[in-house]
């Protein structure tokens, strides 16, 4: 049942990448220049309503938040390997593989791109795992829990928002 379940938000999730245009190589190009504001109003939607939904399920138990720890050093490189490959290919994983099922072939470069870079960190990583822990870890944080509160009483704010901020950005156009 929990596989049928992920298959079909799954699913959702790719028909709105699809229907919204975020697997276009051009709208996302033009997102990050801010030229369309399309998909970002889709990522501001996306993270507004799953900071609230997450953390209502986990205050119903109907979630269980683990959090993993903070490596800041590893946070730092991936974020810029990740941001680097955004911008040149102009897809993120979840665009690329909803654009690659589209048809289209320069996201199976990014596709096989990420698998690569995955599989020469996991063939690297044994060799260099000593020298890589040994600094930066903080254990698991939260923001909410450094500010003694409930994650629910900082989701909702910050969940609304985003979703705010999503509703007042113009339709498609750019920022002027």
């Amino acid at each position: 049942m929990k596989l049928l379940l992920g298959l079909a938000l799954g699913a959702s999730f790719g028909a709105v990448l699809q229907l919204s245009g975020a697997s276009s190589h051009t709208k996302i190009t033009n997102a990050l220049r801010l030229k369309d504001l399309t998909v970002m109003k889709l990522i501001l939607s996306a993270i507004g309503v799953g900071l609230i939904g997450v953390h209502l399920l986990d205050a119903l138990g109907l979630a269980n938040m683990k959090v993993k720890d903070l490596y800041l050093p590893g946070l730092l490189v991936a974020g810029l390997i990740f941001g680097v490959g955004f911008a040149v290919t102009g897809y993120c994983p979840g665009t690329a593989l909803a654009a690659a099922a589209e048809g289209k072939p320069d996201a199976w470069v990014t596709i096989l791109g990420g698998l690569l870079g995955a599989l020469v960190f996991a063939f690297m990583f044994p060799d260099v795992e000593t020298y890589l822990l040994s600094f930066g870890q903080y254990g698991p944080v939260t923001i909410h829990e450094s500010f003694g509160i409930q994650g629910f009483l900082l989701a909702v704010p910050l969940g609304g928002l985003c979703l705010w901020l999503a509703a007042k950005l113009p339709k498609g156009g750019a920022v002027r």
